[in-house]
């Protein structure tokens, strides 16, 4: 009986270090994953059309200025680039909290567009005042616009052949009426302030008046994914814009995960048995499908996390995506 339980701790021990050498070393390497997604109504310019997703790299380094991340990026044949935020550590937003994400926006070196949304850790590119964004960059914004980003602050057109099909920021009914045209003074230092935001929420409105069930193919891209428990009916009747496809981050792919089970929790209160813990897997990360659209969400680079020896990744492989539209004729 003596000898088994040596045996069992010795065993336990073994599997204790191999799993701590293991995670090590994931925590270091970037995969690629690759997903075809098929859309109703894809122009066919955009057969093929490939977009490689940057996001949540929390200010981590693969090698020195990333070159490891560097040179996979550049061994893809891609059409543009999404960051889809939280590439700083921390709220941060200078140079120097920003030196990860700069490295990899100076070592693109591509002629192809690049795209940048914000997340909830910087650098953050868009101004927002009183919990509503003003439609400017930021002074560090100014910078990454500088390096050859487009900052998604509205909707944009992209152009094939004379084809199109838009990346949009997040463009509905809800979010204009929180952010920008129910907005008060009290909520801002000054009356210029308020302005600025309401002048942008119009600009927004108009847009939506615009886009909504205009029969073009329009791609959301922002940090944070959508609720996936809501009918096409009730996405409707919300005043969400006809989106084809959400693209997103967040989640970090749980970030922490069991081999055979999956992710233990997911940042969004609707995902999982309480508050996001124990989350259906399918929302966790990947392409899931819901009302009459579909949704990708990066598992990102990084790791964040409020004790911060606790900021790591585990059996949880860091990732990039390459995206592969395809038309559903």
């Amino acid at each position: 009986m003596k000898k088994k339980r040596f045996i069992v701790l010795w065993v336990m021990l073994f599997l204790l270090a191999a799993g701590i050498i293991y995670n090590i070393y994931d925590n270091g390497r970037v995969v690629i994953a690759e997903q075809d997604i098929t859309l109703d109504g894809l122009p066919e310019a955009f057969e093929g059309y490939r977009i490689l997703q940057i996001s949540d790299l929390h200010g981590k380094y693969f090698g020195k200025d990333q070159s490891r991340l560097l040179a996979l990026i550049h061994s893809l044949d891609y059409d543009c680039v999404l960051f889809t935020g939280d590439m700083n550590k921390y709220a941060e937003s200078d140079e120097t909290s920003s030196g990860a994400a700069f490295a990899l926006l100076d070592g693109l070196g591509s002629d192809k567009p690049v795209y940048w949304v914000d997340g909830n850790t910087g650098p953050f590119a868009v101004e927002n005042l009183g919990g509503s964004c003003t439609g400017e960059l930021t002074p560090i914004g100014k910078e990454i616009e500088e390096k050859g980003v487009q900052v998604l602050l509205e909707p944009v057109e992209i152009e094939r052949n004379g084809q199109r099909i838009w990346f949009v920021p997040p463009l509905d009914k809800p979010e204009i009426s929180m952010n920008y045209s129910d907005v008060t003074e009290d909520r801002f230092e000054n009356r210029e302030q308020c302005e600025k935001v309401l002048a942008y929420g119009e600009r927004m409105q108009d847009w939506y008046e615009e886009l909504n069930h205009n029969g073009d193919v329009k791609i959301r891209v922002n940090h944070y994914p959508m609720q996936v428990n809501l009918s096409a009916e009730e996405m409707e009747s919300l005043g969400y814009l006809d989106y084809s496809l959400s693209i997103a981050g967040h989640y970090h792919g749980g970030q922490w995960r069991i081999p055979f089970y999956g992710a233990l929790y997911i940042p969004s209160p609707t995902a999982g048995l309480h508050n996001g813990y124990f989350p259906n897997q399918k929302e966790v990360k990947g392409l899931m499908r819901f009302g009459a659209m579909q949704q990708y969400v990066s598992a990102g680079l990084g790791a964040s996390a409020n004790i911060p020896f606790l900021g790591f990744r585990l059996f949880d492989t860091p990732e990039i995506n390459l995206l592969i539209l395809h038309g559903a004729g």
